[in-house]
């Protein structure tokens, strides 16, 4: 019985068998909407607005695994934007409704989408000198400096939706 079991878990091992988790993906890239029809949030439980934060999590996310897995940080971008997109589209969810009157994103919404954006600050960490292409004479991307903007990244990543706001 040993030597069965020890047989069927080589053979699994050696096996050439394909998993994915995450997204679902097509020949082009993330299947979007699919990601729009299947990704449901629970937002009756949580409120809009945590929904919102986790969404806004998934698209920095992805726009830095993007980039630490060598996509051009527009490229990189444009993709996460979709995501987000789609999760927004999907859980109907209203990107107009994250912001005060001022522009500016809600405290509640800010705290939590940092909170779900740092889940990846070990990849931000990896996109960051791939992000970062010009740095003032004899200013060094060091391991301080890159933690420094692991840091500020979510920040930075929402204050891009404040800016796109208070434009139009």
């Amino acid at each position: 019985m040993k030597k069965l079991f020890l047989l069927s878990l080589l053979i699994s091992l050696i096996s050439p068998i394909k998993t994915s988790a995450g997204f679902p993906e097509g020949e082009k890239g993330y299947d979007l909407k699919k990601i729009e029809d299947s990704f449901k949030l629970p937002c009756d439980e949580i409120g809009n607005d945590e929904c919102i934060a986790r969404a806004f999590g998934v698209g920095a996310c992805t726009w830095v695994f993007g980039i630490k897995n060598g996509k051009d940080s527009k490229e990189a971008l444009r993709i996460a934007d979709g995501v987000l997109i789609a999760l927004l589209k999907g859980n109907n969810l209203d990107i107009n409704s994250i912001f005060e009157k001022d522009g500016s994103i809600k405290e509640t919404i800010q705290k939590e989408s940092v909170y779900r954006i740092n889940f990846c600050k070990d990849a931000t960490k990896l996109a960051i000198p791939k992000l970062i292409k010009k740095l003032p004479e004899g200013v060094e991307l060091d391991d301080e400096r890159i933690e420094n903007l692991a840091d500020v990244f979510p920040l930075q990543y929402l204050t891009m939706f404040e800016q796109m706001r208070k434009r139009n």
